[in-house]
């Protein structure tokens, strides 16, 4: 990002204080309906979500005992936090000429939809800036201007579930939403059981200290240390992967702490409970560029991969009609200029 941009980008989003994100922390899926975008987009539903067992704000870790070198459990007598109260409040960069629902209805939409006449997204709104809960209770970010406007193309309203992102595409294919739109990295183990119409690459990035004062600059540099992040991930699955290696190198563990959102992983580093968290590589770009006073990428991005919309398998009615949007988004440059107002490539 220019660097008038992020002055721009800092300057908006200080505006308000994490208002939204606290809330969403601390009321886990109780959100009401949101307050109608006044820019010009589409009336926005968001609706709770029945398969979160436990409210957010408690730790993702069961009481099973953790495998060898990655402890999944909050530290004794805590209990993980949204952002502090005098964090920023994210919100868009103000670059992008998109205005939504200018091609409404261009789309044919299927009939066969969880709720007739409307399109149901599942997402986890934990993680700005691709889906995460403002201060008046609205779902916004990158992932949400994409759910709006495939909406707009196929002609219906639009209906968003906070959804925990363990159980996300489980939950597609119980019927619960038509689509996922939630940063979901694209894997054979994934693509086995959900299909996906791929609409960003993004790659992995290791959230620090500001100043990064345990010069951590690789995934190697994390043996030994507490590390944060969010469950169900590609980046469990990496930290798991690592300490294989790290034990077969003899170097010690990494100590993995799970939680169920990435706004709970975020809190640890903040507080000082973990050294690190790692996300997908725009959302800890975004907390540097959101607060640099506290967060720097000491881990820049690796691995990058594909994201995807996930419509269930067997759904191919449906799997075409997101297919044809996103594809006319990306040829007419609407794809390209949302990218923009968020900030991402």
């Amino acid at each position: 990002m220019q660097t008038k941009q992020a002055e721009q980008f800092r300057s908006g989003i200080r505006r308000g204080i994490v208002t939204g994100m606290l809330g969403l922390a601390l009321t886990g899926c109780t959100l009401g309906p949101a307050t109608p975008d006044t820019g010009g987009g589409i009336p926005v539903t968001i609706s709770p979500t029945a398969t979160v067992s436990r409210p957010i704000g408690s730790p993702a870790a069961t009481a099973s005992p953790p495998e060898s070198g990655a402890t999944s459990a909050t530290p004794p007598g805590t209990t993980p936090t949204g952002p502090s109260v005098g964090a920023p409040t994210p919100g868009p960069t103000p670059v992008s000429a998109w205005r939504p629902d200018t091609q409404h209805g261009t789309i044919p939409a299927p009939t066969a939809l969880v709720h007739p006449g409307a399109l149901t997204v599942g997402s986890d709104l934990s993680g700005p800036p691709q889906a995460y809960v403002d201060g008046v209770g609205r779902p916004v970010g990158f992932d949400m201007d994409v759910a709006a406007e495939l909406a707009a193309r196929l002609g219906l309203p639009l209906t968003v579930i906070n959804a925990k992102f363990d159980d996300i595409i489980m939950n597609l294919n119980a019927g619960q939403f038509d689509v996922v739109i939630s940063a979901v990295t694209i894997k054979p183990e994934r693509e086995q059981v959900v299909q996906f119409v791929p609409y960003l690459s993004a790659g992995q990035a290791g959230l620090v200290a500001a100043g990064n004062p345990q010069g951590i600059h690789t995934l190697d540099d994390l043996a030994g240390k507490t590390v944060a992040t969010e469950q169900g991930t590609t980046e469990e699955d990496t930290l798991r992967t690592l300490n294989t290696r790290l034990a077969a190198a003899g170097k010690p563990p990494v100590t993995v702490l799970l939680y169920a959102t990435d706004i709970e992983a975020v809190a640890q580093l903040r507080q000082g409970r973990a050294v690190a968290t790692l996300h997908d590589s725009p959302v800890a770009a975004y907390y540097a560029t959101l607060d640099p006073g506290a967060f720097s990428v000491g881990i820049p991005a690796f691995a990058v991969a594909p994201e995807g919309i996930g419509v269930a398998k067997g759904n191919t009615a449906l799997f075409q009609a997101v297919s044809a949007a996103v594809q006319a988004m990306q040829s007419d440059g609407t794809l390209d200029a949302i990218k923009a107002k968020w900030g991402l490539k």
